[in-house]
């Protein structure tokens, strides 16, 4: 009887964090889109110092979550993101605000590729 509840209590416990991974994943990948879009949105009105200040809060945000990515699931796409990221923001420190806003778009498309790499789904699985 102990086997069989030491059995289901471990794999209950590898399940949760199997699902913890998941929900991380997907929240970290959609977080950094959506910030990217309003930084892109806000190159794109002419707004270049909140512009700058959100690359900034993006910046320090990829460093918290990155750790924790290349942790869960090591990814070379992972670190590749980082270096976009201070290219998006040596974009705008030179002031080539049209390069910034492609940039945004680069590390939008990596950002969902690497998702859709590290999620799980079934055509992943097969």
């Amino acid at each position: 009887m102990y086997k069989i509840v030491l059995c289901i209590f471990l794999f209950i416990v590898i399940v949760s964090l199997g699902i913890c991974e998941q929900v991380f994943i997907r929240n970290s990948f959609d977080d950094l889109c959506d910030d990217c879009r309003e930084v892109q949105q806000l190159l794109l009105v002419g707004d270049y110092e909140k512009a700058y200040e959100k690359t900034e809060h993006v910046e320090r945000d990829w460093k918290k979550e990155r750790d924790l990515l290349e942790f869960a699931c090591p990814n070379t796409d992972i670190k590749d993101i980082a270096k976009e990221i201070g290219e998006l923001k040596g974009s705008q420190i030179a002031e080539m605000y049209d390069d910034s806003i492609t940039r945004c778009e680069v590390i939008i498309a990596m950002a969902e590729n690497s998702k859709n790499l590290l999620a799980y789904k079934w055509k992943n699985v097969l």
